[in-house]
């Protein structure tokens, strides 16, 4: 090749670079924006955003400091509405410290904001943003911003020494504008997995300490997706408006310093996986209104210790819904309660009591399994069923007490597995004769065996008398239970 030709093509080239974006416009304080002509795509005469050049980072930090996005620009006369953000538009842009998402913006393109390193503020404004593009192994729009869930095969080359987090994203405000905020919209935004020892099994992960801290609502959203704020990992508090309409699934499943929300006191439910993993949580209220609490919602929320404030409405704690949570002491459920699910209070180690209101007809299986602090039950004439395993793994109970309704509860094999024959069962109004008849009950009825009550008093020995077995120790006599006989 030439060396004119060789000229020309690089000249070609570069020529090419510069052109990639349709349309360079200045705002009124003087920052560029690049776009690309969207108008075949919507329509309408609209464009996006778009990184500067061909690909993206051709031009290191095309964008700095402070962007405010246009709701719309004018080129040679003719008037475009800005309608998104393209894939990768600010990506690596590693100065850029604030950005302001317009009213008119309808979209955000994958890895949008990627790499931005010092992105501190991100002011949203968007009132018709539904559509997000989901980046490979990050959430959503920011990109490498966000935390990611994927851990690289320990063979992979391709395995960086450090995976990526919030950096300096600090503060989201929400604008006033804003009726609905996306699914997923600020997932992961701090907090993120920083790195990965896999010199050790298990693998060690370790989380970044930096994040957004502060997300503020400048008015009242009717709407908040799911797991819009989920994985938050250093937001420690914050305040959902009242007249939110609507809240997502896992809101804030995954926010491990979350301690104090507050929420509208209207909403009657509290969303499958809401605080899901929130173990700093436990400045607390429940809404007054809250009729069900559903799956996972408080799942391994250690720090949570009295449940005595429960909704006086509220009718279902669902399944798992305060499973490991392993610091409560104090549950008192609401007496118009009529559904605990499976394994709604399991593995709540520190729960010392626990009392069934008559509503509750059904207990799901597993619902307090592995409590392992569990000394005294209290059912009620309106319990009819208790599943299999409720109480499995209960082991105090096996010197505690379970206060019965006369009318016996139907109960399985494994309803009490691991709990001994030592419980005792109080049956209200003392006729124990349909318990000690029951195949499972009936064992905590039946007679212990002579030589576990002769192990109990020394120097006793066996006697028939009247043909009934007797224990007979320091002159004095007992029955097959230890019971002191005149």
């Amino acid at each position: 090749m030439n060396k004119k030709l060789s000229i020309f093509l690089l000249m070609l080239t570069a020529s090419m670079t510069m052109a990639a974006h349709d349309f360079a416009v200045a705002n009124g304080d003087g920052k560029t924006i690049y776009y690309n002509d969207v108008t075949a795509k919507n329509n309408k005469k609209s464009v996006e955003v778009t990184y500067q050049g061909t690909w993206y980072g051709a031009f290191k930090d095309s964008y700095v400091d402070t962007i405010n996005i246009p709701t719309s620009i004018v080129v040679e006369g003719q008037t475009y509405a800005v309608v998104g953000i393209g894939e990768q538009a600010f990506s690596k842009n590693f100065k850029l410290t604030s950005v302001t998402i317009p009213t008119s913006i309808e979209y955000i393109g994958n890895k949008a904001f990627e790499n931005c390193y010092s992105l501190a503020e991100v002011n949203y404004h968007a009132i018709r943003c539904a559509d997000f593009t989901l980046p490979e192994f990050a959430p959503f729009s920011f990109g490498s911003m966000a935390y990611s869930e994927y851990v690289y095969p320990e063979d992979d080359e391709t395995f960086p020494d450090r995976f990526w987090s919030a950096y300096k994203l600090r503060t989201v405000n929400i604008g006033a504008e804003v009726e609905r905020v996306p699914d997923y919209m600020f997932y992961g935004m701090g907090g993120g997995l920083q790195q990965v020892d896999y010199t050790k099994k298990p693998y060690k992960i370790t989380y970044s300490k930096e994040g957004v801290t502060a997300i503020n609502f400048l008015g009242v959203p009717k709407e908040i997706g799911n797991q819009s704020f989920r994985g938050c990992r250093v937001l420690r508090t914050i305040d959902i408006p009242a007249g939110v309409q609507s809240l997502g699934q896992a809101l804030f499943a995954d926010c491990d310093t979350l301690s104090s929300v507050t929420l509208p006191d209207d909403m009657k439910e509290i969303p499958a996986y809401f605080f899901m993993n929130c173990k700093e949580l436990n400045n607390f209220v429940f809404p007054s209104k809250v009729e069900r609490i559903d799956f996972e919602a408080f799942k391994n929320c250690a720090k949570i210790k009295d449940l005595s404030n429960l909704p006086a409405g509220l009718t279902a704690i669902g399944p798992s819904a305060f499973r490991a949570c392993e610091n409560i002491t104090n549950v008192v459920l609401p007496n118009g309660l009529t559904t605990i699910d499976g394994y709604a209070f399991s593995d709540c180690t520190a729960l010392p009591s626990i009392e069934i209101p008559a509503s509750v007809e059904g207990i799901g299986n597993y619902a307090f399994e592995d409590c392992t602090n569990l000394v005294t039950v209290t059912l009620h004439e309106g319990t009819k069923e208790i599943g299999n395993f409720v109480f499995a793994g209960c082991l105090k109970l096996s010197k505690g007490v379970v206060n019965a309704p006369a009318r016996m509860p139907r109960i399985f094999a494994q309803t009490f597995q691991g709990v001994e024959n030592t419980m005792t069962v109080n049956v209200a109004g003392g006729d124990e004769s349909e318990y000690a008849a029951d195949t499972y009950w009936g064992r905590f009825f039946a007679p212990q065996g002579v030589e576990e009550v002769q192990n109990n008093l020394r120097k006793a020995h066996k006697a028939i008398q009247n043909g009934q077995v007797v224990i007979l120790r320091d002159n004095k006599k007992f029955d097959i239970l230890g019971n002191e006989l005149k």
